[in-house]
């Protein structure tokens, strides 16, 4: 790339592209091969065809499906050329079920990405409320003796800010899947 370091519009574009799919096409190469470091290996063989095949990529595909196709051919071709069977199942179900493991896993991702986001917006005050409510050992109880507020208080504090978490989360939940289609 020489002295261009933002790189070509399209290797700009490659780029965002594969940092917003890769720990969903990790957990999905993961859940082929049940192997972490066999996953490992693979992954990064798919990324270097990715890079090498992207002028192939439609671009009215959703990225992380092409990617996933991709992945699917290098599994193939390490199950074909390892001295071992990985499984027994179909393929067809083996692929089944390995979309329902990384887009759980993409899911979770997200939900803790977003949690982390809410958990900033806080107030510091709730913050630091419902973080301590979370520590090994504190309830409730203890938590308003330590505060000087009545119980009923501090359980109402804490519905108030689980509530306002669960609503941001969800939002941030939503926001993450809308940038994944586009």
């Amino acid at each position: 790339m020489g002295g261009d370091q933002a790189g070509t519009p399209q290797e700009q574009r490659f780029v965002r592209l594969f940092a917003q799919t890769q720990r969903a096409l990790h957990a999905y190469i993961l859940a082929l091969v049940y192997d972490p470091n066999v996953a490992a290996d693979l992954l990064q063989e798919t990324n270097i065809v990715l890079w090498k095949r992207f002028a192939d990529y439609d671009e009215n595909l959703p990225f992380l499906a092409w990617a996933r196709g991709v992945a699917r051919r290098t599994v193939l071709n390490y199950r074909r050329s390892s001295a071992r069977q990985i499984a027994t199942l179909d393929p067809q179900m083996l692929e089944e079920l390995a979309i329902r493991f990384s887009n759980a896993s993409a899911e979770s991702t997200n939900r803790l990405d977003a949690l982390g986001e809410c958990l900033r917006k806080l107030r510091e005050s709730d913050r630091s409320l419902i973080m301590a409510r979370y520590q090994p050992g504190n309830s409730v109880n203890a938590l308003a003796d330590k505060m000087s507020r009545p119980v009923n208080s501090v359980s109402q504090s804490l519905t108030r800010i689980r509530r306002t978490l669960a609503d941001c989360v969800q939002r941030g939940v939503q926001a993450a899947q809308r940038s994944a289609e586009s």
